[in-house]
């Protein structure tokens, strides 16, 4: 039980617990562990601390409240549930609160895929953990096409009667529907959970054999499917990582920047790289990177299966602390902690580190002239440009077409430029759905307000797509007489990933286009990562503008904007017809009998309906 303040320093015993610094208002200011608790407090008093953050700290404190533990084990749990409790102003801080996503396969008859968080107390088999829901969904969207099994809810499962969407486009077997055995379901479950584990190779070679018997036997349609998914599967397998580094790995960097640390988690598990996992450590700027490897493993490894190998960016000393906390947190279980210093693992920390530190670059309104250079430098400009901007088409099946301007400069984004177009609807000019027309019409219309100089001109425009898009955008530049603007089209690449983008530089010199050869400068060039953020920005612009426009349109008629129609005679017309379908087949006889509608108002309806 807690020791009630005030004490003496020589009152406290030497044995194992954790220890509560308090200030005048008894507010908690620090909680810490130690073996021996009269040594570990008596040592904030000896001598001035080396760290600002501590001496700050040891001004304040007024008392000391401790609590004695059976070993060192079980004070580093309440240490941690104390923390994370109490959040002392003077601690380490994790911001992630979130439980790590799982690939959970159910214990049923009829197993599902689903993503599952919190304490795994469904019955099944847990595949990960993941480093984000993105990485879940990646993964759970490549197995529904390949293996085909259900991620339906059980109430849906029970109660069909015939197959569902899903089956109907290749992602389910429908077992619903007693369309596959349950049986024939059992071996695709099979094969989910040799994926799942990373047991490619076998189960490829379990479908050649099994492709080759349909074969045999003549059954082409059944070798057909095999064929399909052997070729689905080596599409994933090709894009998988190095094979040099371990199966089941975390690469753990530190990036220290201005008020905080980002910690940087790269995630491995059956031989893929699932990504990396950002948290951002709060109240850190002077802790060492023991004291915050300490917190991180606790946070992350407490409740989770740690992998074989954890892979730091730190000294030999810290990787020996840090195998004693292990030994306690996780006893009996073998997992190797490495700071490497040359090879595969150092190369792939490197990457991780690039990554948040790409991250904090973009989330910081700092000079980004630097990556403005190597773009200069991709494209051999005559100069560094100082305003990008980025254009974007977006649309909902043809239907609610719109567009996006955004800029980014030296500074960041800048959002005082943004601009947004509405494109459906453009009578005689655009086709639903069309992208070339309306990247056409909305370019002829930003191309005019630059002459006008109601827009900034930038010194570098991204076009979001390939050669197509690109000459349809020289053509407006030129017809507009902007033949000193520089455009460059972005396609992005079959994964649509970051860093597999082909670049189409083009120009117009002497009043001619003239597209170059495509660029693909990979995930690693600071300039395609710019161009990316830039890009990235005019697509969420320009949906964020799409599903408005939806949104409204679900409170909106085609009755509206008619004058002499309003709230109470648009409903009575809906009544009277049924809806806005039954309104647009009736004739101009059938409308006046509606009441209150008379001849001159059923003319403009019909008229406005029929244009």
């Amino acid at each position: 039980m807690w020791v009630d303040p005030p004490i003496t320093l020589s009152s406290l015993p030497r044995e194992p617990g954790v220890y509560r610094m308090l200030d005048s208002g008894r507010k908690v200011l620090y909680v810490g562990k130690a073996r021996n608790l009269r040594k570990r407090v008596s040592s904030y008093f000896r001598q001035r601390p080396a760290s600002s953050r501590t001496v700050a700290m040891v001004k304040q404190i007024r008392d000391i409240a401790f609590s004695i533990t059976p070993s060192e084990a079980e004070a580093l749990v309440l240490e941690h549930n104390l923390i994370k409790q109490l959040k002392p102003r003077y601690n380490v801080l994790m911001k992630d609160s979130k439980t790590y996503p799982y690939i959970l396969l159910s214990d049923e008859a009829y197993p599902k895929l689903t993503m599952y968080r919190g304490n795994r107390s469904q019955t099944g088999e847990y595949f990960g953990p993941f480093p984000n829901a993105g990485a879940v969904h990646q993964t759970l969207h490549i197995m529904q096409s390949i293996f085909q099994l259900r991620d339906c809810e059980n109430a849906v499962f029970s109660n069909r009667s015939r197959p569902c969407m899903q089956h109907q486009i290749g992602r389910c077997s429908a077992p619903c529907c007693d369309i596959v055995s349950q049986a024939e379901y059992r071996l695709q479950v099979d094969d989910v959970r040799q994926f799942l584990k990373g047991r490619d190779n076998d189960l490829v070679k379990t479908w050649q054999e099994q492709m080759q018997q349909a074969s045999d036997r003549l059954c082409f349609e059944q070798a057909t499917i095999l064929r399909d998914r052997i070729r689905a599967l080596r599409t994933v397998l090709a894009g998988s990582e190095n094979s040099t580094l371990p199966d089941n790995a975390d690469g753990i960097a530190l990036i220290r920047h201005t008020g905080a640390v980002l910690a940087c988690i790269g995630v491995r598990r059956a031989g893929r790289n699932l990504g990396t996992h950002n948290i951002r450590v709060d109240q850190a700027d002077d802790a060492d990177d023991l004291e915050i490897l300490q917190s991180l493993f606790i946070e992350r490894y407490q409740h989770e299966s740690p992998p074989a190998e954890v892979v730091l960016n730190t000294d030999d000393a810290n990787i020996k602390e840090l195998d004693r906390l292990f030994a306690i947190i996780k006893p009996g279980k073998k997992t190797a902690l490495l700071s490497p210093k040359r090879g595969p693992r150092l190369q792939w920390l490197q990457e991780i580190t690039y990554s948040g530190e790409q991250i904090i670059a973009s989330r910081k309104q700092e000079n980004q002239q630097p990556a403005f250079a190597a773009l200069a430098d991709l494209f051999a400009l005559d100069a560094v440009p100082e305003l990008i901007a980025a254009v974007d088409n977006a649309h909902l099946g043809g239907t609610q077409m719109v567009a996006a301007i955004t800029y980014a400069g030296w500074q960041g984004a800048e959002k005082a430029s943004y601009h947004r177009y509405k494109l459906d609807g453009i009578a005689g000019q655009l086709i639903e759905g069309d992208d070339y027309g309306a990247m056409r019409a909305v370019l002829e219309r930003f191309f005019r307000a630059i002459r006008e100089d109601a827009v900034p001109c930038p010194d570098l425009m991204l076009i979001d797509g390939g050669r197509g898009q690109l000459a349809i955008a020289l053509q407006c530049a030129h017809d507009a007489g902007l033949h000193e603007l520089k455009l460059a089209g972005v396609a992005k690449g079959d994964a649509r990933r970051v860093g597999e983008e082909t670049l189409w530089p083009g120009w117009l010199e002497s009043g001619a286009a003239g597209i170059g050869r495509p660029l693909k400068p990979g995930r690693h060039s600071p300039a395609l990562l710019l161009i990316a953020r830039v890009r990235d920005e005019a697509h969420r612009f320009a949906g964020a503008y799409m599903r408005k426009r939806k949104k409204q349109s679900m409170f909106t008629s085609a009755l509206d904007g008619i004058d002499g129609i309003g709230a109470a005679r648009r409903t009575t017309l809906l009544k009277y017809f049924g809806g806005i379908e039954g309104v647009k087949k009736a004739g101009r006889k059938q409308l006046m009998q509606v009441p209150g509608i008379s001849e001159k108002l059923a003319e403009k309806i019909f008229l406005a309906l029929h244009r």
